[in-house]
C-alpha cells in the first residue's frame, strides 16, 4: 500500500481508533507524529510534547556536563534526573489525553507504561550506585575540593 493510501485509509477511521494507533507503541515516530499532526488539536500535541521532551533533553544535558566537569552538584542533579523521568510521563500523559480528549486509559494502552517503569528502575539502579559509592564520592567531593584550592591560590 502506498503512502498516499495509507494516508487516505487512516483518515477514514473513527477518531478515538486513530488515537489509539497513533498514541502507542510508536507515538515518538516521524510517521507517528505527522499522522497525528492531521487530527484535531494534533499540532498542539505534537508541539507540546515536543517542548516536554526538549526540557528532559536540557535537563539531561546540564547532568551531563556536570558529569563531566566532576561538579559536586553531580549527584543532586542526577538525583533530580531520575525524579523527573515519572514526572514527565504523567506530564505527557496528561497533556496528550487533555488536548486529544483522549481517555487516559486509551494514552496508557499497551506498552505504553513499560518502558517508562523500566527507566526509573534501571535509572534507580544506578542514582543508589552513585549515592552509595565511595568512588564516586572520591571523584565528585575531592574535585570539588582540589578545583576549590586551585582557585584560591
Amino acid at each position: 500500500m502506498t503512502g498516499l493510501a495509507s494516508s487516505a485509509s487512516f483518515s477514514m477511521l473513527p477518531l478515538e481508533l486513530r488515537l489509539k494507533n497513533l498514541i502507542q507503541p510508536k507515538r515518538v515516530s516521524r510517521e507517528g507524529y505527522r499522522q497525528l499532526m492531521t487530527l484535531p488539536n494534533g499540532a498542539l500535541a505534537v508541539y507540546g510534547e515536543i517542548a516536554l521532551l526538549l526540557a528532559f533533553l536540557v535537563l539531561q544535558v546540564v547532568v551531563f556536563v556536570a558529569m563531566l566537569r566532576r561538579s559536586s552538584r553531580f549527584r543532586q542533579l542526577f538525583l533530580y534526573q531520575w525524579f523527573a523521568i515519572p514526572i514527565v510521563f504523567i506530564l505527557d500523559t496528561v497533556w496528550i489525553s487533555a488536548v486529544m480528549s483522549a481517555p487516559v486509559s486509551l494514552v496508557l494502552a499497551g506498552a505504553g507504561l513499560v518502558m517508562p517503569a523500566v527507566s526509573f528502575v534501571l535509572t534507580g539502579i544506578w542514582v543508589a550506585y552513585v549515592y552509595k559509592s565511595v568512588r564516586v564520592r572520591n571523584t565528585f567531593d575531592r574535585a570539588a575540593i582540589s578545583g576549590q584550592v586551585a582557585s584560591a591560590s
